[in-house]
């Protein structure tokens, strides 16, 4: 063996034990630490309490549950991408009683009702399709179009069951809806920046009127909730609570900007930024009903419609892309008379809407949607919510956390070197999904004055910028141990769901947050003092899901690891056949028109030497 190898396999043993060393050295301290984990954990839940909210929340003590998970392929024949995308769904009934609930063994969705979508394009359209603007020009991603296609099939198979089917009331998805949420609303608003009219929706007509880029906008960001106070009047927000404001007829009209914002429970303070992003709305979408005139607020006529319009032609494209007409490309579509491409933007726009529409469905309809998500590296809890419940003086650590590196490797590591401190099932508290967008304050709180429980100073952690509060909480769970051996236990998953009014207020905390000089009142949901009933309600259901027999699927959940496997075997059969098709459409012209097929004379050269050495 050569001295250069010795040298390596020294480096990595050492740069191993290293490793090893360290991990070890944080979970022993974890001994130290068993009081201050447990007050963030909240084991098992109230059987009673699952039922009755159950009860009130669906109206029923059986329900209808749908699963979902998707699936994604890229190839390449010649110049031709192939892509696929799929969701496929399992679905069954949840019977709840005072002892938790049951899940039934579930079935597939019908086939007729999954979606699915094979779409071939030529590398040549590939920057139409999948090119983003840049300083260097059009740079093509190819990956971001699977992964939309794959994101788009799972929202919109939930909604398009939903809306056919009444009775399911429980939605399991394999993501976070919050985490999407914010990824999309970012993409989406760098095309809106750029060019409003660049999107595939816009212009098209519908029963409530034709789309304009403002519709596009509100769709973007305004889905109101009165009873959650959402849109919160604060920082980028104020904007969209002013017109949420002027939407509502019921409300009485404003005299001017500082009548609108005292109705919003604002002060002056407010007044220059309200009027800037007001004027330019106006300026670049056409905010008012009186063209360049922002004073007398009355706004254009049935805009109040936005969202009718946008969904119902979300809905018509999505319909397009996933069961296109014979004959017709799933990316293209007809639109002033012309053909044009359905792009990734596209794509990721229409998913939002996907999204927010589970959440008005969640909302107007009772619907419970958690998404779960089953390897993540998130350290929200030990960066950014402990230190902010300790300056608010709502908890107090004995000792030190270990400097684990992620939230799943802090709590699964403590749960299996200290089995009899905490048996599954167990969850975290619930937190609010705007703290992963929040830094602890390393300011002088003293401009909040007398620093009481319940307060704390807080910045944005990406341009000073806090998400939307009060739309998403999120929690950690670990839902299986072996009953012959405590430290055997599953994995240590996150969920998420959407706000519900009856049941998460804004009651423990209340954050400050500083904004262009301005300081702003925040009122994330927390669960920490008190557990929400949703809480109970989504562990029961969980921990139902999560007692299978099956290695791989322990302590995880069972509908969603069938559709998966579904998913996995409906792709195997699926890509032969479309690549096969597409290769029987080349091989019908290869010949003759190889210079616009084949990727290189050289290649096509090298193919004929072949064939004609095998006739040889």
């Amino acid at each position: 063996m050569s001295t250069n190898q010795d040298r390596i396999i020294k480096v990595v043993q050492s740069s191993t034990k290293r490793l090893v060393d360290s991990f070890l050295e944080k979970s022993g301290r974890l001994s130290n630490n068993i009081e201050d984990i447990k007050n963030l954990l909240r084991e098992g839940y109230d059987t009673n309490i699952a039922f009755n909210t159950a009860k009130a929340l669906f109206g029923s003590e059986k329900v209808k549950f749908l699963a979902i998970d998707g699936t994604v392929s890229e190839d390449q024949r010649l110049d031709i991408l192939i892509f696929y995308a799929a969701a496929f769904a399992y679905q069954g009934q949840i019977e709840f009683n005072s002892s938790g609930c049951t899940c039934c063994q579930p079935s597939a969705l019908d086939a007729s009702k999954e979606v699915s979508t094979a779409i071939p394009i030529h590398e040549l359209d590939a920057g139409n399709i999948m090119g983003v603007i840049s300083e260097g020009g059009v740079e093509i991603d190819p990956e971001r179009l699977p992964s939309a296609l794959m994101h788009l099939s799972e929202y919109y198979l939930a909604v398009k069951t939903l809306l056919a089917d009444s009775k399911t009331k429980v939605v399991i998805f394999d993501r976070q809806l919050a985490i999407d949420v914010g990824h999309l609303i970012s993409s989406v608003s760098d095309v809106m920046q750029n060019d409003p009219n660049a999107f595939i929706l816009n212009g098209m007509s519908t029963r409530s009127g034709i789309i304009s880029p403002l519709d596009l906008e509100l769709a973007r960001m305004l889905h109101p909730n009165i009873s959650l106070q959402i849109p919160q009047p604060r920082s980028q927000f104020v904007k969209y609570a002013a017109i949420s404001y002027l939407l509502d007829k019921s409300n009485p009209k404003p005299d001017g900007y500082e009548d609108l914002l005292s109705k919003l429970g604002l002060n002056n303070a407010h007044l220059k930024k309200l009027s800037q992003d007001f004027h330019k709305l106006d300026e670049k979408f056409g905010l008012f009903e009186d063209p360049g005139s922002s004073q007398n607020l009355i706004l254009k006529k049935d805009l109040e419609y936005y969202w009718q319009r946008v969904f119902s032609a979300a809905l018509a494209v999505a319909g397009h892309i996933f069961d296109p007409p014979e004959g017709e490309h799933p990316l293209l579509i007809k639109k002033d008379g012309t053909e044009k491409w359905i792009t990734t933007s596209d794509l990721e726009y229409l998913t939002l809407i996907m999204i927010y529409s589970l959440l008005r469905l969640a909302w107007e309809n009772k619907v419970l949607i958690i998404g779960i998500i089953k390897d993540m590296g998130a350290a929200e809890l030990i960066k950014t919510v402990i230190p902010i419940l300790e300056d608010a003086k709502m908890l107090r650590l004995q000792n030190k956390l270990p400097a684990f590196n992620s939230d799943r490797m802090l709590l699964q590591t403590f749960s299996v070197t200290n089995p009899t401190s905490i048996t599954p099932p167990w969850n975290t508290f619930e937190f609010d999904a705007c703290f992963r967008t929040m830094v602890p304050s390393i300011s002088d709180p003293s401009n909040m004055g007398e620093k009481l429980e319940g307060r704390a100073v807080v910045g944005g952690a990406f341009k000073n910028l806090i998400s939307g509060e009060r739309m998403f909480v999120k929690s950690y769970m670990q839902l299986w141990k072996s009953d012959y051996n405590p430290k055997v236990r599953s994995f240590v998953f996150s969920y998420d769901r959407p706000c519900y009014p009856d049941y998460d207020l804004p009651s423990e905390l209340t954050l400050y947050h500083l904004d262009n000089k301005v300081q702003e009142e925040i009122k994330p949901i927390i669960h920490f003092n008190k557990t929400s009933d949703l809480s109970h309600l989504v562990m029961a259901i969980l921990s139902s899901m999560a007692i299978e027999p099956i290695p791989e699927c322990i302590g995880h959940n069972y509908p969603l690891f069938l559709a998966d496997k579904k998913a996995k075997a409906i792709l195997h059969e699926a890509k032969s056949t479309y690549l096969a098709a597409v290769s029987l459409e080349l091989a019908h012209n290869r010949l003759d028109q190889e210079p616009l097929f084949g990727p290189s004379f050289r290649e096509f050269r090298t193919s004929v030497e072949r064939t004609r050495r095998r006739k040889n």
